[in-house]
């Protein structure tokens, strides 16, 4: 019976797998054996890992059989391709596998094969016994060596990855993929389905990420994150290098530009340790001592990533002045910093953008005679709530305490120990709506006559009331898409009172409705202190002994705060419009929904003047 061409290449590979492994390490063959010419670089010579040493381990995956899945988001000039070329070239040699590499298109696929994966192949005298004696088998999409097959794919032709068998998968530039549709299932998991065949098989996944639910920064996450640190030429300590420690003289020209030159020529790395600078020689002396350390100690150890910006990059093109250049010109153009992010710092676009332009007030200063507010935002899974404690006087606000707790009893115990009143309690009534009435309803009193709240809000707006009504903790509804609420005399606000569809007959439940989108312009230009008014975070960290509750770190509060970003959205007549969107389903928003509580109710105390209410951002 004949076989197919499948079949014999799974039975070549094991009849190849019981030989004796070679000695020499994946590094040490590629460095003998492989020769970058001029047609691929433009520093033609033999391969070598002397100036990139972290591309040392990556390399030497290919022969660990402990490792099952491989992710380098890597950025721009860092190597990375060349990196999986010259293992997978020491796989045709030594262990002869069927392999997959699949590419953003077909075009492209085809492009690469011909000017850079071939060149490099005729170019290395090792390989000469793997080329077949028919020219023909040797073509840009299918390469059929002597003992191993070779195919391109583009992800743009799901239908060539059926019925490929393969031990050794490379997914190129994955962020780049074409997406899934009706018809046709997402390339990269076609792809995947066809490493079954092999029970040692590897899987390898490149690309600089784009925003955070993209895939290359998933299949990250699910990995061992593995960053690479250098001992700092003078205190010796093992540091990872980060953008925020790059510095540099700003000062402009004589026609009120940026002097550049003076930007570049200034640039040096800061030490986060000792505070000494670290300069582009240190830089790459310090590489060659570097290491690898995973920060994911939980992970599946079958599964390694590994993250690397172009800040260690040796190029002359990724010097301290370089990039600092470079940083520059992309925040002043119109593209922005997305590509800078993206390429550059191997970072998804949404954990910088906010970040970037952060104003973060801190202080200690006492409010004598500021009210304290409470908001919490209630959740369906656990945690079910959010808080947040901010102590407001005169337009002015510290931040007093945040975190989560289980239960309205928690909330009440955090809502006593921080001497917050009940009327100064607002709860988010969007979710699990009835149980927040009884709950407001329990911490409330009743009264008799209609409240006549500082803003020049009434409730009821008609007067009398036919029931008592219910004051205290309060409910809050927001609403989306410009909502405004107009008084008996004609003022609009961004915010007003309504009557609770409550299932109790006997009291009226008042909830105050707000405009969500108008609030988050406020919020931002409260952050940014484009008002007279000061929003701070305070320096010390309440320590809150509360059972059920928990105070949440600095970093946590700042992920939820900036959770929600303006984003420029275009009509059908091409005009465009900002609108407030959330980075992504996954990103945490609770204390941001609770800071946006805190507004509504300090608006409708008459905490904050008319003025700042007239003055939101114009997104037009």
């Amino acid at each position: 019976m004949e076989i197919t061409d499948s079949q014999r290449d799974i039975l070549e590979f094991r009849r190849l797998l019981y030989r004796p492994t070679p000695r020499q390490s994946v590094t040490q063959w590629c460095e003998e054996n492989l020769k970058l010419t001029q047609r691929q670089t433009e520093h033609p010579g033999p391969f070598s890992t002397t100036i990139r040493p972290y591309t040392r381990e990556p390399l030497e995956a290919w022969k660990d059989s402990s490792c099952s899945e491989l992710v380098l988001c890597w950025g721009s000039q860092t190597s990375k391709t060349t990196t999986l070329m010259a293992g997978l070239a020491w796989l045709i040699d030594n262990e002869p596998s069927p392999a997959l590499w699949l590419m953003p298109t077909e075009n492209l696929a085809r492009s690469f094969s011909k000017s850079r994966w071939l060149p490099m192949l005729e170019d290395c005298d090792a390989m000469a016994q793997n080329w077949p004696v028919d020219k023909d088998k040797i073509t840009n999409l299918e390469q059929q060596f002597t003992r191993s097959t070779l195919n391109f794919v583009g992800s743009n032709s799901p239908a060539n990855l059926a019925s490929r068998p393969v031990r050794i998968l490379i997914a190129d530039e994955v962020d780049k993929f074409a997406d899934a549709t009706s018809t046709e299932a997402d390339a990269l998991d076609l792809a995947e389905q066809r490493l079954k065949a092999f029970s040692s098989s590897k899987f390898f996944i490149t690309s600089t990420p784009t925003v955070s639910e993209g895939r290359i920064w998933q299949r990250y996450l699910r990995g061992d994150q593995r960053k690479y640190y250098i001992p700092c030429p003078h205190c010796k300590e093992l540091i990872k290098l980060e953008w925020k420690n790059v510095k540099w003289e700003t000062s402009k020209n004589e026609n009120g530009n940026v002097d550049y030159q003076k930007v570049r020529s200034s640039a040096v790395y800061v030490c986060q340790l000792c505070q000494k600078n670290i300069t582009d020689a240190h830089k790459v002396a310090a590489l060659r001592n570097g290491k690898w350390i995973s920060e994911n100690i939980g992970s599946l150890p079958s599964i390694r990533s590994y993250h690397l910006s172009s800040l260690y990059s040796p190029d002359r093109k990724c010097t301290w002045g370089h990039l600092a250049v470079q940083f520059l010109e992309a925040k002043s153009s119109m593209m922005g910093l997305q590509s800078f992010i993206n390429g550059t710092l191997a970072e998804p676009w949404e954990n910088q953008e906010t970040k970037t332009d952060r104003v973060e007030i801190i202080t200690d200063s006492e409010f004598a005679g500021g009210r304290r507010y409470m908001t919490v935002d209630v959740q369906a899974v656990a945690p079910f709530f959010w808080w947040v404690v901010r102590e407001w006087l005169n337009g002015s606000s510290k931040l007093v305490a945040a975190g989560r707790a289980d239960d309205y009893a928690a909330i009440r115990r955090v809502q006593v120990q921080l001497l917050v009143h009940d009327m100064d309690v607002g709860i988010d009534s969007g979710f699990s709506t009835q149980s927040v009435y009884d709950a407001c309803a329990q911490w409330s009193q009743t009264a008799d006559s209609a409240i006549t709240y500082p803003c020049g809000l009434r409730y009821p707006p008609e007067g009398g009331l036919r029931k008592p009504m219910i004051a205290g903790w309060l409910p809050l509804k927001g609403r989306e898409g410009g909502a405004r609420f107009t008084t008996k005399n004609g003022a609009i606000h961004p915010f007003g009172l309504s009557t609770a569809a409550s299932m109790r007959t006997d009291v009226v439940q008042p909830i105050l409705l707000f405009d969500s989108d108008h609030l988050r312009d406020l919020l931002f230009r409260l952050r940014k202190s484009e008002t007279e008014y000061q929003w701070s975070t305070g320096v010390t960290q309440i320590d809150l002994d509360i059972t059920g509750a928990y105070t949440a770190d600095y970093e946590t509060y700042w992920r939820h705060l900036d959770s929600h970003t303006l984003k420029p959205i275009a009509n059908r007549a091409g005009k465009i419009k900002y609108e407030w969107q959330k980075r992504n389903g996954k990103w945490p928003d609770h204390l941001h929904d609770c800071e946006i509580m805190q507004l509504a109710m300090v608006l409708l105390w008459g905490d904050l003047s008319d003025s700042t209410i007239s003055k939101v951002v114009d997104k037009d």
